[in-house]
């Protein structure tokens, strides 16, 4: 059974701490987590969250991407755990779209983006 998180906003100082490497991916508390951050994710019509944004200083983020009303347009794909990224490669392009963040609530910004990245994780 998953859990609903509380997401923290702006200014909490979990936000601005380097999150901690996961060094035990099968640790029950860690699958857990990933569980109740795709459910809160999915409840909060976002595309992604962040262990940090739901207070846990951790290099989790979560990819779920689907339409719903803050995204209408965002493409389907399943929700997908992101353990310990590490960037190998981005491009020198980049494009600007408009964004928002689960922890900064009804803003908007135009955000700038590499257009292509390639990560291990």
């Amino acid at each position: 059974m998953s859990n609903l998180l509380q997401v923290a906003h702006l200014g909490h100082p979990i936000l601005r701490q380097k999150a901690k490497p996961v060094k035990h991916i099968a640790d029950i508390k860690v699958q857990k987590l990933i569980d109740d951050m795709i459910a809160t994710v999915m409840d909060v019509d976002g595309v992604g969250i962040s262990a940090p944004q739901v207070y846990q200083s951790w290099q989790i983020f979560i990819m779920a991407s689907h339409p719903n009303p803050r995204y209408p347009y965002a493409p389907e794909m399943p929700p997908t755990a992101i353990l310990n990224p590490k960037i190998l490669f981005h491009s020198q392009a980049i494009e600007k779209d408009w964004e928002g963040c689960l922890s900064i609530p009804g803003v908007r910004a135009l955000v700038p983006r590499w257009k292509e990245v390639k990560v291990n994780y």
